[in-house]
């Protein structure tokens, strides 16, 4: 009789656990760009300008409004032949000089990620895509209603690109709760040499980019 006990109440801990993690499905979870890498924390910024040749450009992802966020892939998409990523790309901002979104020695302090330490496993390394998988290993899942950092996008313009072309970098976020279950964030644009044209854009493109503002 009292193994019959236990194993129900084990059965019960389970399911309550289960429960509480289908629960915190960051529902209300979603992503910003941050073109200003030289202010620390999230400041916005969508568009650069004056970029030509080996020109580098770099913008932050940050996350808000998740209940319970463990991992999160991130997934960057622009055209074939005008950029390349750089390896200062990665879930941390790292302190340095740079000369990015056309301007010139931009000192930028390290900035860590929302999550701490995090484990990345890159999946698509192509022209003019790049994905990469991140997971927090151990410790709490990540809780917060404020903005946190979860990427730093660091890209450099092929040596034929001039300031007269343009392109956009369309970046998006699935997050993760201790569940498995994967909240696909939405998609946001990010314009080098250029802007919205709405024209072209589709009613969902507009409905992606102004979620959640």
């Amino acid at each position: 009789m009292k193994k019959s006990i236990g194993v129900i109440f084990v059965l019960i801990l389970s399911f309550l656990m289960v429960s509480t993690a289908f629960a915190q499905e960051n529902k209300l979870a979603f992503f910003k760009l941050d073109s200003d890498i030289a202010a620390p924390a999230f400041q916005g910024g969508s568009v650069v300008k004056g970029i030509g040749a080996k020109g580098e450009i770099a913008f932050a992802i940050y996350v808000k409004n998740y209940d319970q966020l463990r991992g999160y892939s991130i997934e960057l998409t622009w055209p074939e032949g005008k950029a390349d990523m750089r390896s200062a790309s990665g879930s941390s901002i790292p302190g340095d000089d740079y000369e990015v979104n056309g301007q010139e020695e931009v000192e930028v302090d390290d900035e860590d990620n929302v999550l701490g330490s995090v484990s990345g496993i890159p999946e698509i390394d192509a022209d003019g895509h790049y994905k990469e998988s991140f997971a927090k290993l151990g410790g709490d899942a990540g809780a917060s209603n404020d903005y946190g950092l979860i990427y730093f996008a660091n890209l450099r313009t092929v040596d034929t690109f001039t300031v007269d072309d343009s392109f956009t970098i369309v970046a998006k976020v699935y997050i993760t709760n201790d569940g498995g279950i994967v909240k696909y964030v939405g998609e946001r644009s990010f314009y080098v040499n250029g802007g919205v044209d709405v024209k072209t854009s589709t009613w969902g493109n507009v409905k992606n980019q102004f979620k959640d503002f």
